[in-house]
């Protein structure tokens, strides 16, 4: 099979098909119609609207559950915000407390979110939840055309779901704990991908804009097998964690048409940001750690600050779990390739191999391990300047016009350019290929030379370098290996 990557870079230069997500194995079919084993959680960070707020009701179906403890002293009277005094004061507490929270107008109603809001002792990064606040039972959803649900095809018109199940807690959408931006985790025992672009439709059922998701893919870790066979099987996890990143940004920058991969931050605060080399050798030393106890150790959100994150079982229903956060799509995302994308992600996590051989692996330690320690660093593009100027192929970027570097070039504002100076020998998919190596360094320089051309866009010159070069194709088609 020596002849496949060849093959391969020959369609991926002349074909425009491979310029597209390859997670095409004639499995892929099994995988869509498959249940997995565990639910797929979306989280919908979502402007609390008119339509919203009909989704919201207090966990009894009364005023009682919002309200604060009834005053000790019989002549006293609960006192209320004036907004809510001058139409609900005069109602003793406990007719007050037995008022269906829908006999509320929906000004009424968020205001006593808001008041219920100012009396949360607790912190957002110590509990979310909006106080005695729940989704209903149903909803009622209008589609103008057929539109995939959960399994099953809903034609246009109305109809009334069934989303008790579906709804668990409703969040603060940040940590100002602004009630009108929530933040609602659709849960579903579909494919990843099906709940996905159903949480999306759900919400266009219910005429609100689609926004970015986080989606949790969760599957249990075998410890068991981790001591049994040590260091390989935390680098395999590791690894299938680090391409899935790849992937995405690539898919990103390939169908998205994104500008770049960078930082979003305010001040010290990072609302979002790429994977580096220090989070995904962490994710390693988390594998490893537990292999050593025999359980996981707590791990928090640590490392889940990535397109995707890397979660412990203290973040899940059970301790056993881990789980990949997919954190970067958008609402500009196109939902054909992220259902497959996270379709093909939740089956290869379940499978002994991950997408590439223990035994390649083990050759890759082998190879790349230097008195056994293992830098999973090497694997990933994101590395500063100083690592990628002396890895035997940045210096190339080194010898660049100057000016171009210094004011449109920024390494750290534009990090998808690391991806031209990357030194790609040391992957485990291409290590082995010299021919492939040659060929991705090759279109390094083609791409360099074009980024010093400075007549193309720096985001068109690394989306042709990843499908010319082969890159994309052979990393997509990896995922579904």
């Amino acid at each position: 099979m020596r002849f496949w990557p060849c093959f391969f870079i020959i369609f991926a230069i002349y074909f425009p098909a491979f310029a597209r997500p390859q997670f095409t194995k004639c499995a892929s079919v099994l995988r869509s119609i498959t249940k997995p084993s565990h639910d797929t959680s979306v989280e919908l960070e979502i402007r609390n609207t008119e339509r919203i707020l009909e989704l919201l009701t207090t966990t009894d179906g009364t005023l009682a559950p919002l309200l604060p403890p009834k005053p000790s002293d019989p002549k006293s009277r609960l006192i209320l915000p004036p907004a809510l005094e001058k139409d609900l004061g005069k109602l003793s507490y406990e007719d007050l407390a037995q008022k269906p929270w829908d006999s509320l107008t929906l000004d009424q109603k968020r205001f006593f979110l808001t008041w219920v809001t100012i009396r949360k002792t607790s912190s957002f990064w110590t509990d979310r939840n909006i106080p005695g606040i729940k989704t209903k039972e149903a909803a009622t959803l209008m589609f103008s055309k057929d539109t995939p649900f959960l399994g099953q095809v809903l034609s246009p018109g109305n109809h009334t779901i069934d989303i008790a199940g579906l709804f668990r807690n409703v969040e603060y959408g940040s940590q100002s704990q602004n009630p009108n931006f929530l933040e609602l985790h659709f849960r579903s025992h579909f494919p990843a991908g099906e709940v996905s672009n159903s949480a999306w439709n759900f919400l266009t059922g219910l005429n609100q804009k689609r926004p970015h998701q986080h989606v949790h893919i969760v599957y249990p870790l075998d410890i068991s097998r981790l001591q049994k066979e040590g260091t390989v099987r935390s680098l395999m996890i590791t690894e299938l964690y680090r391409r899935s990143n790849l992937i995405l940004e690539m898919m990103g920058i390939v169908e998205d048409k994104n500008h770049g991969i960078t930082v979003n931050r305010s001040e010290n605060v990072i609302f979002f940001d790429n994977l580096n080399t220090d989070t995904l050798n962490q994710v390693f030393r988390h594998l490893q750690e537990t292999t050593r106890l025999g359980a996981q150790p707590p791990l928090g959100s640590q490392t889940k600050m990535a397109y995707v994150g890397f979660r412990g079982g203290d973040t899940y229903d059970t301790p056993s779990l881990i789980g990949f956060e997919v954190r970067a799509i958008s609402e500009f995302s196109n939902p054909k390739y992220i259902n497959e994308f996270l379709n093909t992600l939740q089956w290869t996590l379940a499978q002994e191999h991950y997408g590439i051989s223990q035994e390649t692996m083990q050759k890759w330690i082998d190879h790349n391990a230097k008195n056994r320690n293992i830098d999973m660093g090497l694997l990933y593009y994101n590395q500063p300047w100083s690592k990628l100027k002396s890895n035997g192929f940045g210096h190339r970027f080194e010898d660049m016009d100057p000016y171009l570097r210094k004011y449109f070039y920024d390494l750290e504002k534009s990090r998808e350019l690391k991806m031209l100076i990357h030194d790609w020998s040391k992957d485990p998919l291409v290590f082995e290929n010299p021919k492939l190596i040659a060929h991705i360094r090759k279109q390094q320089i083609i791409a360099l030379n074009k980024l010093n051309e400075a007549t193309i866009s720096p985001q068109k010159i690394v989306e042709d370098f990843l499908i010319r070069s082969g890159i994309y194709g052979l990393f997509t088609r990896s995922l579904g290996h």
